[in-house]
């Protein structure tokens, strides 16, 4: 209980510090100017690793051993998706490149609908399901996620598209919509056994067909990552398909 909601009330504590503060602007602009001091790219393809479409692809490991991780993904996931995506056009708040009209920005110049981060929701969600349910209990394992997790927060600032409140909201979502997900899957099983666990992994082959034909994000330098670990995945899911079928005809022979 400590470890679910501990993170998710440490991270509305500091949204509503910067926000009443009015320290909401001055510290994306001071992120923002130091972030892009290690370059644009960097930062384009931390931000990649949040993108809705490429994180899933990073349970693939999990086909095989944990199916009922890859199933609380899926329900993880569509609810990230519906309250980030249901909650962005009611707020409608204007993005960094809105207001300030000379901010650098690296990739696509969005202008509204920034809270929350989706791509900060989508990695959080994965991050997530890795501490509360695998679960993660060596202490450095849990933080090395949690620092890749807010990398990627942390680059929606760095190629200006969020402020920092975004982001943690955004945290905030993603890790709650996670243990949302992993309660659900332990009521509703079907997607964990028998013929329901093929549909957590088509979703995540139509996925990677998905990135492979498409570069949807509108940056030019993530190339090699989107395609390179969509492929990585399409090899690795095809290794455990495989493995799972050698270790049914061992159990069907015994």
């Amino acid at each position: 209980m400590k470890c679910t909601f501990g993170l998710p009330l440490a991270l509305l504590g500091l949204a509503v510090v910067l926000w009443f503060s009015g320290w909401n602007v001055p510290v994306f602009l001071w992120l923002h100017e130091h972030q892009l001091l290690l370059g644009g790219t960097l930062w384009a393809n931390l931000t990649m690793l949040g993108d809705s479409a490429l994180t899933p692809l990073l349970m693939v490991v999990f086909i095989r051993r944990r199916p009922d991780l890859l199933w609380a993904a899926v329900i993880g996931s569509l609810l990230a998706y519906a309250v980030t995506h249901g909650i962005k056009p009611v707020i409608d708040e204007a993005r960094p490149p809105a207001v300030l009209a000379d901010l650098v920005v690296v990739g696509p110049r969005l202008l509204h609908s920034s809270f929350p981060s989706g791509h900060t929701t989508s990695i959080f969600a994965l991050a997530g399901l890795l501490v509360l349910g695998l679960p993660l209990k060596d202490r450095r394992a849990r933080a090395g996620v949690l620092a890749v997790a807010a990398l990627v927060g942390l680059s929606r600032i760095g190629v200006g598209v969020h402020w920092p409140v975004d982001v943690l909201a955004g945290a905030i979502i993603g890790w709650l919509c996670a243990a949302a997900g992993l309660a659900l899957a332990r009521r509703w099983t079907w997607g964990a056994v028998g013929a329901g666990r093929a549909l957590p992994v088509a979703l995540m082959f139509l996925l990677v067909v998905y990135n492979l034909q498409n570069n949807h994000t509108g940056f030019h330098d993530v190339w090699l990552l989107q395609k390179g670990l969509s492929l990585l995945a399409l090899g690795w899911g095809a290794l455990e398909l495989y493995r799972w079928r050698q270790e049914r005809q061992l159990t069907a022979v015994e």
